[in-house]
């Protein structure tokens, strides 16, 4: 039974570690889209769309982080 589980634990640690390059590649993404939406409909200056791409990415590192610690958590070796 346990090697069961332990394998269950290793298909779940593989999911959640495959996951890392969408959080990554979403963040910035999803601030682009949203700078773009408020410089084009409140024709605010340009500089905001770079911020909001910044903070795009601070907040993808910062759930990438929190993935990792939830993985080895997870897996056991703290």
């Amino acid at each position: 039974m346990a090697k069961k589980e332990e394998f269950y634990k290793g298909i779940k640690v593989a999911g959640m570690v495959s996951f890392i390059p969408i959080v990554l590649a979403a963040g910035p993404l999803s601030g682009f889209l949203f700078g773009d939406y408020l410089t084009k409909t409140f024709r605010l200056p340009s500089y905001i769309l770079y911020i909001s791409i910044i903070i795009g990415f601070i907040a993808s590192i910062r759930e990438t982080v929190r993935i990792i610690k939830v993985v080895v958590k997870i897996s056991g070796k703290s």
